[in-house]
């Protein structure tokens, strides 16, 4: 029987928080799909093929540090000290989700699943504009230099209606990050260079949930339903590290490692419109949870073929094993609400190329292969993440000496998604109960991104 009275509100909202909290605070970024690989408006013409050998902008200051020094190879360079960069990213996500059987089961159900309204959902996450800064300087010496990176490596957004069918998973939600990077770099010889730095990462993460009324009769219902609010911050620091080799006049290959972040996420649970016996349960927890990014290691190799054509070819390694649960911790003392995740490591393989189609205007393309770490167990809809394959084209044009200007646009289409997963509410209480999602998600996403460089 539910006890009453402060301490059964208190059971019951911990409870609530445990089916909540775990989803804002750790799923929203576990994929390589929420790495932002728009960091760089000449990669992404290329599909990021390059991005850690090319140095063709300051943008290398954030994909390999050792590329600085060959900024100043390019003849418009000549004569500055001072390099900088600002671009924009437009990411366009679109999807459909279409609702392939999701239950509840409740005390108000009588114990049995049931199919419960809930309406079917397209594009959940309106179009957002990503900002990039950086900035590249060259010492005294012609040997070393330092760069300034202010980036947005992670990040995820979406928002349903209050009756969609998968409201017992999300309606609500989103992480940003911002990632600070101070780098430096040495030319030891004129063939190998290296660079690293130091990251410190913001991030902040969003859940907002619908909770089934577990006594409606007939099973829960979007207009009887309470609300749960998930909101958490963290600073981390990390760091990363790069070389490069030019084998010869035509041959040059790239290496890159950024370290995992391990972001202590603090934040509150606030859980509104729970009534009668349950009204207890109504407001703030404190909770904490780890959100683990993954470390990268990026591999690129470039070879120029005569005058005017240049490729490239990149592989990324995501360490998202890192990922083998989701863990969290209440302020009150409730014991710990765990779920698995296993999470796998994946790999992302691109091949591009650069054409210089006059002194002033190079053209660039590229194709991208890129797997998920998700698993079918525990894909939900806050990412309904699935292997993809990307297409890209660009642009770069030389304003005059010392501006240049850099276009890009990208098309990433997934496989379809299918989304089979159990949300649980009230646990060991009377009134304990589920909600199966099951869903089948179509996304595609586009970018159309723009630059503006300037020497100094």
């Amino acid at each position: 029987m539910l006890q009453r009275g402060v301490g059964a509100g208190m059971g019951v909202r911990a409870r609530v928080v445990a089916a909540c909290i775990m989803g804002v605070m750790v799923s929203p970024a576990l994929a390589t799909g929420f790495f932002l690989n728009q960091q760089s408006v000449q990669g992404l013409g290329r599909t990021d093929a390059g991005n850690a050998v090319a140095a063709g902008d300051p943008s290398t200051v954030y994909s390999n540090p050792a590329g600085l020094p060959y900024l100043w190879r390019d003849s418009a360079t000549q004569g500055s000290n001072t390099l900088f960069a600002f671009s924009t990213h437009l990411i366009i996500p679109t999807s459909d989700h279409v609702n392939t059987g999701s239950t509840a089961t409740t005390p108000g159900s009588g114990g049995a699943a049931v199919r419960y309204a809930g309406v079917n959902f397209s594009d959940p996450t309106e179009p957002t504009p990503v900002p990039n800064m950086f900035i590249a300087h060259k010492l005294a010496g012609d040997n070393a230099y330092v760069g300034l990176a202010i980036t947005s490596p992670f990040g995820l957004s979406a928002k349903y209606s209050d009756d969609w069918f998968g409201r017992y998973d999300a309606t609500e939600v989103s992480l940003r990050t911002v990632n600070f990077a101070m780098v430096g770099a040495y030319q030891f010889t004129p063939a190998l260079s290296v660079g690293g730095g130091l990251d410190v990462q913001y991030a902040r993460s969003k859940l907002v949930q619908a909770v089934p009324n577990p006594l409606n009769a007939g099973g829960p219902t979007a207009a009887t339903d309470a609300r749960a609010e998930s909101t958490g911050t963290a600073w981390t620091p990390g760091f990363n590290i790069g070389a490069m080799y030019q084998a010869d006049d035509a041959t040059r290959f790239g290496l890159h490692y950024r370290s995992a972040m391990r972001h202590k996420i603090t934040g509150t649970v606030t859980t509104t419109g729970l009534t009668g016996a349950l009204a207890a349960g109504n407001g703030v927890v404190g909770a904490t949870s780890q959100l683990n990014l993954p470390q990268i290691v990026t591999a690129g190799v470039m070879r120029r073929i005569g005058d005017k054509l240049t490729v490239y070819g990149e592989i990324d390694w995501y360490g998202w094993s890192i990922v083998k649960e989701l863990r969290v911790q209440f302020d009150n003392g409730t014991a710990d609400a765990v779920r698995p995740a296993n999470y796998r490591n994946t790999f992302a393989y691109a091949v591009g190329a650069d054409y210089s189609w006059s002194e002033r205007l190079t053209v660039r393309g590229g194709v991208q292969l890129d797997f998920t770490p998700t698993v079918d167990a525990t894909r939900d809809t806050t990412f309904p993440d699935s292997d993809r394959i990307v297409f890209a084209a660009g642009a770069s044009y030389r304003f005059n000496r010392r501006t240049y200007f850099d276009f890009a646009a990208g098309h990433v289409k997934f496989r379809t998604a299918g989304i089979g997963i159990t949300r649980s509410f009230f646990t060991g209480t009377a009134v304990a109960s589920t909600a199966t999602i099951s869903d089948s998600v179509t996304p595609s996403v586009t970018t159309v991104s723009a630059q503006v460089r300037y020497a100094f």
